[in-house]
C-alpha cells in the first residue's frame, strides 16, 4: 500500500506556500502601518529558530563528539542559544499581548546585539572543538564559519532597525512560497501521471486476460487418424 503522506504531500506543500504567502504579505502591510505585528514575528520567528536549533543539535552533539571539553563547550553553547530564544520568544508574546511592553521594545531595539550574540556562540564553539578538541570538520564548514565570523561583525557594526528583518522574513517568505509552490505543482504532475500509468497497466492486464481466454477457442482440435496402427489392433479369428 502507497504511503498517503508522500502521495498527497503536494496539498501539504501548496497549503504551506500559500500561508507563507499569506504571513509576506501580512508582514509588509505590519511593518508600512504598525509593526506591532511586524515585531512579534521578527522575535517570534528568530526565538523559534535559535531554540530549535539549540533543541535539535543537542543530542546528537553528546553522542558524537570525543571530549569531555568539547562537550562542555557544546553545553554552553546551546544554553546560551536556549536562553536568547526564550528571551525573543516571551517578548514576542508580551508585544502582542501588551503593545506598550517595555521588555518586548528593549528586545526589539537591542535585536541585532542578540543575533551577533547568537552568531559570534556559534562559531567560538566551532573553533574551540575543531582546533583544541580535535574534532572532525570540512573546508566548506570552515569557511561558512569565517563567514558567519565576519557577519557577526557587520551586524554589530552597522544600526538597523527590527523592520529591516520584517522586510527580509517577507521577502523570503515570498520566496519559499515560490519554491513550495512549484514543487507542489511537480508533484501534482507526478500524481497524475502515476494515475494515468496505472490505468493504462490495468487496461493492457484486462486485455492480456481476455486474449488468454479466447485463444483456446480458435483453435482446431485436431486427432490423428493412423489406419496402420488400428489395423495392427484387430484380430480376426
Amino acid at each position: 500500500m502507497k504511503n498517503p503522506f508522500k502521495t498527497y504531500s503536494f496539498w501539504i506543500k501548496i497549503l504551506a506556500a500559500a500561508l507563507l504567502i499569506t504571513l509576506g504579505v501580512w508582514l509588509i502591510i505590519d511593518v508600512n502601518t504598525g509593526e506591532k505585528f511586524a515585531t512579534f514575528i521578527v522575535l517570534m520567528f528568530t526565538g523559534l529558530v535559535a531554540g530549535v536549533f539549540a533543541i535539535i543539535r543537542a543530542i546528537p552533539l553528546m553522542r558524537t563528539l570525543k571530549t569531555g571539553k568539547g562537550r562542555l563547550t557544546c553545553i554552553i553553547e546551546i544554553a546560551v542559544h536556549i536562553g536568547l530564544a526564550a528571551g525573543m520568544i516571551f517578548a514576542a508574546i508580551a508585544k502582542i499581548s501588551n503593545e506598550d511592553s517595555q521588555f518586548a521594545d528593549f528586545v526589539y531595539q537591542n535585536y541585532r546585539f542578540a543575533i551577533a550574540l547568537f552568531f559570534y556562540t556559534r562559531v567560538v564553539s566551532y573553533f574551540v572543538c575543531t582546533v583544541l578538541c580535535k574534532e572532525e570538520t570540512k573546508k566548506l564548514e570552515f569557511w561558512i564559519h569565517i563567514g558567519i565570523l565576519t557577519l557577526t561583525c557587520v551586524i554589530c557594526a552597522v544600526a538597523f532597525k527590527g523592520r529591516t528583518i520584517a522586510w527580509i522574513i517577507a521577502v523570503l517568505a515570498l520566496c519559499c512560497s515560490v519554491f513550495l509552490i512549484a514543487e507542489g505543482g511537480i508533484g501534482y504532475n507526478r500524481y497524475r501521471k502515476a494515475i494515468a500509468k496505472e490505468r493504462e497497466e490495468k487496461k493492457q492486464e484486462q486485455s492480456s486476460l481476455e486474449e488468454g481466454i479466447e485463444a483456446p477457442a480458435d483453435e482446431e482440435l485436431i486427432i490423428p487418424m493412423n489406419d496402420d496402427e488400428v489395423e495392427d489392433t484387430i484380430h480376426i479369428h
